[in-house]
């Protein structure tokens, strides 16, 4: 029986957002190979964006813009790789990072897009975020077989309202969903995750940036200035899978399986 872990991650939580995303990452016990690849674009991001933060306290310095430099002293901030940090500085990094993603041929990496002009959910965020996500994972997980896998989430705030775990909730919504195939068994646990200690939820990030970027680009939401910063890592994507855009259901299996559904809650 093969074990695998699964991280899923999220974008678009607000409401006020037109699209929502989650993205899930898939892999076996090649995931210490792939980290230690990974890690490696990681510690260049890092060191350019250390590079850039002292470049600009010494400018702040000149400039004696006080504010300023006691809110850089004052963060707390984590450093993380993170699709929307993408900028003309560290992109040809994040290109990189895909270029040596799409060597694994054996990582699946599946999203779900919701368009919320055409999705009109009764559901509250809390249960909205379960139900999405649970539905994401069963159909990934249902035609792998034999395995076990194991459910890492970026973190999610539980609702004072809500008794139950997210862990407990989300494990028994994917169980649910897995018991008409007999296949209720296959997770055999979730946890939630800081995404700024997870590097694998991080990549999760950047593959759901690439597919939410070309559903607002569609519509209009890309400035020329943000195409310019983040467009060449949407491009080396598109490029891998032969695709035009990433904006449409379809499900990729060279290099390696690429899924995108837009849901439509009348299929």
């Amino acid at each position: 029986m093969d074990n695998y872990f699964a991280f899923i991650d999220e974008s678009g939580n607000s409401t006020q957002e037109r699209f929502f995303g989650l993205g899930l990452l898939i892999i076996d016990d090649e995931i210490g190979d792939f980290y230690d690849k990974m890690k490696s674009y990681y510690d260049k991001a890092k060191d350019l964006s250390y590079k850039n933060k002292l470049l600009r306290i010494q400018n702040l310095k000149r400039e004696n813009e006080v504010e300023q430099l006691a809110k850089i002293a004052g963060s707390s901030k984590n450093f993380e790789l993170k699709f929307k940090y993408i900028n003309s500085t560290n992109n040809d990094v994040y290109k990189s990072l895909v270029d040596q993603y799409f060597t694994y041929p054996k990582i699946k990496f599946c999203t779900l897009v919701i368009d919320r002009d055409k999705y009109k959910s009764t559901l509250k965020p809390w249960d909205a975020y379960i139900h999405q996500a649970s539905m994401l994972i069963a159909n990934n997980v249902r035609n792998i077989s034999p395995c076990q896998i194991c459910v890492l989430a970026d973190d999610l705030t539980r609702p004072s309202t809500i008794t139950k775990s997210f862990e407990r909730s989300l494990s028994d919504a994917i169980s649910a969903r897995l018991e008409k195939s007999n296949s209720q068994d296959k997770v055999f646990g979730v946890s939630r995750l800081e995404s700024h200690s997870s590097l694998l939820l991080q990549i999760v990030d950047i593959l759901l940036g690439c597919v939410m970027y070309d559903y607002k680009q569609n519509i209009g939401l890309i400035s020329n200035k943000l195409s310019a910063k983040q467009g060449p890592v949407v491009d080396k994507v598109r490029d891998y899978l032969g695709a035009k855009s990433l904006a449409n259901s379809h499900t990729y299996h060279k290099p390696n399986y690429f899924s995108i559904w837009e849901y439509n809650p009348k299929t």
